[in-house]
């Protein structure tokens, strides 16, 4: 077999497992769209710091947004009155602690709930870091003056199922392009770069950690698909695997872009360089553990 066909083969094989989790990560997100109000949500919101940035990183259970979504709500929560601790700390771990993920995770690293379990436990942790020293630091203003909730639509005109399938569709066909140019890249890597370079990676933790994380940044895998995209890295060590999926949905170069247009300077600083740092170390300590 030669290399393309080894590279459509391992391209092929990320694709169509990933692609069930991301229709159903599409599906869910659209319903969260259409029937939950953010002005409810934010009337739920609790008194203090740490309740409210539990609940937000805790939210990603009930309101299973992917990254490729999550901004867009987290803008609305703010402009609703929703406290920023909460939102940002919705915004870094629900595209992560969700159910969907969680799951994609489980099935990706062949039911390893130590991985399963240590991508939620680190993103609980950077996205509750990261809430409350965007409380402390941040300012009260996150939201830039002009950020336009251009994702807003009309959901009377065919009614709201069909306003789901709406959202859905198009949630679907926008992820899946970031999921076909990154499995295409995994595969490309795999396939074409010198075995000598890879194993200058593999054999370091600390190479191994940070060249999955650049990777991570670089691909935008969304969120449901991204555990398929780390673990056909087979010879890389769990740890790096780890902050694959965990950076990420966190930051990356789609996000990164949303950040610049959607937060003000400080939180936008914030939410790219802190959650790098945090994951990082935190990597570093699950691989030293294991």
């Amino acid at each position: 077999m030669d290399d393309f066909q080894i590279f459509s083969a391992i391209a092929t094989a990320i694709v169509l497992e990933a692609m069930p989790f991301l229709a159903l990560g599409s599906l869910l997100s659209a319903l969260v769209e259409v029937f939950l109000s953010p002005a409810r949500i934010a009337r739920l919101t609790p008194k203090g710091l740490i309740p409210r940035v539990l609940v937000g990183a805790g939210a990603g259970f009930v309101l299973p947004t992917c990254e490729c979504g999550v901004v867009p709500v987290a803008r609305r929560l703010l402009k609703k009155g929703a406290p920023g601790s909460t939102v940002v700390a919705y915004l870094l771990a629900a595209p992560i602690v969700n159910p969907v993920v969680l799951a994609s995770t489980f099935v990706a690293f062949r039911g390893s709930w130590v991985m399963v379990g240590a991508r939620a436990g680190v993103a609980l942790i950077v996205a509750s870091l990261v809430a409350i020293t965007a409380y402390r630091f941040a300012g009260r203003a996150l939201v830039r003056e002009g950020a336009s909730d251009e994702h807003d639509h009309e959901h009377q005109a065919g009614g709201r199922l069909l306003a789901v399938w709406q959202h859905a569709a198009s949630d679907f066909l926008e992820m899946g392009k970031f999921l076909i140019f990154g499995s295409m890249a995994a595969a490309a890597l795999k396939t074409f770069l010198p075995l000598d370079v890879i194993q200058q990676f593999e054999g370091n933790l600390l190479l191994s950690i940070a060249g999955m994380m650049l990777l991570a940044i670089l691909l935008s895998v969304c969120s449901e698909a991204d555990a398929f995209v780390a673990a056909s890295f087979v010879t890389f060590p769990a740890a790096a695997h780890l902050a694959f999926v965990t950076i990420g949905p966190m930051v990356d170069i789609k996000l990164i872009v949303l950040y610049a247009a959607t937060f003000r300077t400080r939180l936008f600083l914030l939410l790219i360089t802190l959650p790098v740092v945090l994951v990082f170390f935190l990597s570093w300590a699950f691989g030293v553990w294991l």
